[in-house]
């Protein structure tokens, strides 16, 4: 589960502003035509920071649990 967080972005500046950028060069890519490399790297330069902020903002399992109020799993001894 996702929680969007914007401490989170605002903790990492240059990777959010990185993250802005190669999105909006992305999305005005097609209009200059550049060569294949460059829309490789860019790409794979989102995807990167995109599991980055998802690795940030993913929301356990077990943190999900107690904010939501339940009792903690129980072990065997």
């Amino acid at each position: 589960m996702f929680k969007f967080n914007t401490e989170t972005f605002i903790a990492y500046p240059v990777h959010t502003s990185a993250f802005v950028a190669d999105f909006a060069v992305l999305m005005f890519m097609p209009l200059v035509r550049p060569p294949v490399i460059l829309s490789i790297i860019l790409l794979s330069g989102l995807v990167y920071l995109a599991m980055f902020f998802g690795v940030k903002l993913h929301v356990g399992d077990d943190k999900a649990a107690a904010d939501a109020g339940a009792a903690a799993p129980l072990t065997n001894p």
